[in-house]
């Protein structure tokens, strides 16, 4: 499902801000971006998102606004060594080339490398407790975002469950006369073959029981009712749902396709048409589910 969160903290290090987006996705897919120094912190982070989100592509960034920051990033310090070397140098070459003057401390700051700024490396597991808050926070957003797209989600699908429901008890009403359909067009079938010959009356009816015995669809709509229950409520209940709701849409494609095959009649091959279009469209919704 999609959705969006934010939230912000401020922290010793800085303002922590975290994004977070959701994309529909078949399986669950997570993609970090911290920053730099953070990336011990990714199998906890991504331990976090697994047990708000189940289903999804989810992208994850995590900023740290330095501006703010009330501890100090940088130290200075001298590297003795190359100090040693260098002064060393400076005096070989005043003997050498006889030059005059003292060597001085104005030489040495000339010289950057001697004094390199080292990055203070941040120990994050003093500050793993607040980057903890406000990354629950985001996904405390990001998940009030997605129930209210799934709120929407339900009013739809169940809207769809009703228009199946509906189409399935046509189906339900306009089965018991198929047979009888079946058997008026097959005795004026035989009248005009036989052209007055004897009709065999026990061989039409044997025909005609055989004929609904093999376009009987009662098994198939009971169970699709039943799978239309189990959908509905399914559908009301907390926690992911997306897998099972796709379990149950294939059970009722399966009885919609043998409803189609076994009733031999034009009106319901086209109430089955209808349905196989709204299960369709249930399908693409359920893909949005998690």
């Amino acid at each position: 499902m999609t959705g969006y969160g934010l939230a912000q903290k401020d922290l010793p290090m800085g303002k922590v801000t975290v994004e977070i987006r959701s994309l529909n996705h078949k399986f669950l897919e997570i993609s970090l971006k911290l920053p730099r120094g953070f990336f011990s912190l990714e199998p906890k982070i991504r331990d976090l998102v697994k047990k708000w989100v189940h289903r999804g592509r989810v992208d994850l960034t995590m900023r740290v606004d330095r501006s703010s920051s009330l501890v100090p990033r940088y130290r200075l310090e001298a590297d003795m060594d190359l100090a040693e070397k260098y002064i060393h140098l400076l005096h070989k070459l005043k003997e050498k080339f006889g030059l005059k003057g003292e060597v001085t401390l104005d030489h040495i700051t000339e010289v950057r490398e001697i004094f390199p700024l080292v990055e203070i490396e941040e120990d994050l597991g003093l500050y793993w407790e607040e980057i903890e808050s406000v990354t629950i926070r985001s996904l405390q957003v990001l998940d009030d975002f997605r129930r209210k797209e799934g709120e929407i989600l339900q009013r739809d699908l169940i809207g769809r469950l009703e228009e199946i429901r509906k189409l399935m008890e046509e189906i339900k009403s306009r089965a018991p006369f198929v047979v009888d359909a079946y058997r008026e067009r097959l005795r004026a079938r035989l009248r005009v073959l036989l052209e007055g010959s004897d009709f065999d009356e026990l061989r039409f009816y044997q025909e005609v029981a055989y004929f609904a015995d093999r376009s009987d669809i009662s098994e198939e709509v009971i169970r699709m009712e039943s799978h239309l229950r189990q959908f509905e409520s399914k559908l009301r209940e907390e926690g992911p749902m997306g897998r099972g709701l796709d379990f149950i849409l294939q059970e009722m494609n399966r009885e919609v396709n043998t409803i189609g095959a076994k009733a031999n009649d034009a009106l319901i091959a086209h109430k089955v048409i209808e349905i196989k279009g709204e299960l369709e469209r249930v399908r693409e919704q359920v893909q949005n589910i998690e």
